[in-house]
C-alpha cells in the first residue's frame, strides 16, 4: 500500500477534496499549497514514519492512506496534523490496517 505524505502551507483545499481526487490529481489540486509531497509504501499491517525535513513554509502535514477501499464515510484514510504537533527529533508514525490510516501515539516525554 502507498501512503502519500504532503507539506502543506494552508490545509483548506485538502480539507475540501474526496478520496479519488486525491489519488488521481491531488499534486495538481493542491498546488497552490503545496511545498512537498513523498510516496512511502508499506505492507499490509505496516507503518510509515514521518521522517523528512519540514520546508520552512508548511504548517500542516496531511498523510494520505491510498488503500482499495477507502472508508469514505468516516475519511479514516487521511490525517492532517499541524506543525506544532510534529517534533523533528521524534518522527510521528502511522499505522495502516483494515482501511485505516492511524497515528500512533507519541511516547511520554
Amino acid at each position: 500500500m502507498v501512503v502519500r505524505i504532503y507539506q502543506l502551507k494552508d490545509r483548506q483545499t485538502f480539507d475540501r477534496l474526496v478520496y479519488q481526487q486525491l489519488l488521481e490529481e491531488g499534486d495538481i489540486l493542491l498546488a497552490a499549497d503545496l511545498l512537498a509531497s513523498r510516496d512511502v509504501v508499506i505492507g499490509p499491517g505496516g507503518d510509515a514514519s514521518l521522517n523528512m525535513p519540514l520546508e520552512a513554509e508548511a504548517t500542516f502535514v496531511a498523510v494520505v492512506g491510498l488503500f482499495r477501499h477507502p472508508d469514505t464515510q468516516r475519511n479514516t484514510w487521511k490525517q492532517v496534523l499541524a506543525r506544532e504537533e510534529l517534533d523533528p527529533d521524534k518522527p510521528r508514525i502511522f499505522t495502516a490496517e483494515h482501511n485505516q490510516l492511524r497515528l500512533r501515539p507519541e511516547a511520554a516525554k
